[in-house]
């Protein structure tokens, strides 16, 4: 009797022991990295994740937050060593570069049907996830970044502008600036347009829609060469500095970054700018929590596509993806996570967290974000998006493309010489020259 006691407690200590190396085995953990997209990342992702890990409490995620300024390397530097995260955030414009470095995982064909695949997204954001002379998908989008119009309905009124005839446009667009610019709103003189000079990290994104629609591009078609320096490029910058030339935008903005110049929107110095979906974000938002609900702009104002050039009427579109790393040791759970983080529901909840648009298309369109109608105008941008080319050297050519367009302001600005057509074309010139030999290094 006895030793059949014994014989019962040790086999059930065995299947406990079995019982817990079970459990133990069954568990993961998982490293994330993220950007600082929200004002809370930490935190925002604690809440964004909870949902998940309460149906699979076996699993651990670990978030480390990475600033933007700092990622790239970190990044490069993780792909480089295959030391990196199971998943990680990377902008847009970044996934075919480490792509390229074979740091990133294939998503299969069944994997990309199980999130809707291609169709489930909208297309610009789509063409982020895999390099342009490649057909594997390696990312996911995740959130995404479209920018248009903003401007103080209660000018335009004032002034006697219907606001669709004004972005009609190059020239109606021109005429309704040149008929707001100094006028006394609130007590005060209003400029017609506000947009930052060479002190802002967008000055590419900023030109890049004036590009485009007036048929120019950053790259010949065969993506082997330079294209800034056509006759159309330079119509469109020529067209875009203008502005600032005829004295439509202050010379004091071209000092001034993109926040810099937001705020000034809304101050009430400015009837237009062009920006992003943060914007809208702050419109509604109470000041108490850091936001400008309460301000006379806020509550006149409205949102509109880029005016139409040539070409059409294109927006600048980016935003983040995310990836999973081919160093994963753990790829099946990563994919589970980034399935779910990519769903309807985690990017409608994203998107009120960080401000920007879901990518997806059946949260993009959902009723609770469709209801107001500027975030509605907002989306409508969307459909004539346009992405710069997903090539591994992007990154570089961006940063020659930054540098030199920063001189032309000091030229519109007269600090570098006379503003005229010929010096932008000199400019423009020089920009092509150092973007080919980035291009010849990587071809």
């Amino acid at each position: 009797m006895k030793i059949s006691l014994n014989k019962t407690i040790a086999a059930l200590l065995a299947a406990s022991t079995l019982s817990m190396a079970a459990q133990t085995a069954s568990a993961a953990e998982l490293n994330m990295w993220v950007m600082a997209d929200t004002t809370q990342q930490q935190q925002d992702m604690k809440d964004l994740l909870a949902p998940y890990l309460a149906k699979n409490p076996s699993l651990r995620v670990n978030v480390t937050v990475l600033n933007w300024e700092s990622a790239w390397n970190k990044i490069t530097a993780a792909a480089a060593s295959g030391q990196g995260p199971d998943i990680l955030e990377l902008g847009t414009t970044w996934v075919s570069a480490i792509a390229s470095m074979g740091a990133l995982e294939p998503l299969s064909d069944q994997q990309q049907n199980e999130v809707g695949g291609a169709k489930a997204f909208f297309p610009v954001l789509w063409g982020t996830t895999h390099r342009y002379n490649d057909s594997k998908i390696y990312a996911l989008p995740w959130y995404l970044d479209a920018r248009g119009a903003f401007y103080r309905t209660d000018v335009f009124k004032k002034a006697g502008i219907n606001p669709k005839d004004a972005f009609t446009n190059w020239t109606s667009f021109k005429q309704a600036m040149q008929k707001i610019n100094g006028m006394t709103v609130d007590g005060k003189k209003i400029a017609a347009l506000g947009y930052p000079g060479k002190n802002d990290w967008n000055v590419v994104h900023n030109l890049a829609p004036w590009i485009w629609n007036a048929g120019g591009d950053f790259l010949s078609a065969d993506k082997m060469h330079s294209a800034i320096n056509s006759p159309e490029s330079l119509q469109a910058i020529t067209y875009y500095t203008s502005f600032a030339a005829e004295g439509l935008v202050p010379a004091a903005a071209l000092e001034k970054d993109a926040t810099q110049i937001e705020s000034g929107f809304f101050n009430g110095q400015y009837a237009v700018i062009f920006s992003g979906p943060w914007v809208l974000r702050q419109l509604n938002t109470p000041k108490a929590k850091g936001g400008q609900m309460e301000t006379l702009a806020a509550h006149n104002f409205g949102i509109a596509p880029y005016p139409a050039g040539l070409k059409g009427n294109q927006s600048y579109v980016s935003g983040s993806d995310l990836a999973i790393m081919k160093s994963s040791k753990n790829k099946a759970e990563a994919w589970k996570l980034l399935s779910y983080l990519t769903s309807h529901d985690a990017e409608l909840t994203y998107s009120k967290m960080s401000s920007m648009l879901p990518p997806r298309l059946d949260a993009a369109y959902d009723p609770s974000l469709m209801a107001n109608p500027n975030y509605a105008a907002l989306v409508s941008v969307v459909k004539n998006g346009r992405h710069y080319p997903s090539i591994a050297a992007w990154g570089p050519l961006e940063s020659v493309y930054l540098k030199n367009f920063g001189n032309m302001f000091d030229i519109v600005a007269g600090v570098k010489g006379k503003y005229s057509a010929q010096a932008l074309k000199q400019a423009l010139d020089g920009a092509a020259a150092e973007a080919n030999d980035v291009l010849g290094e990587t071809n």
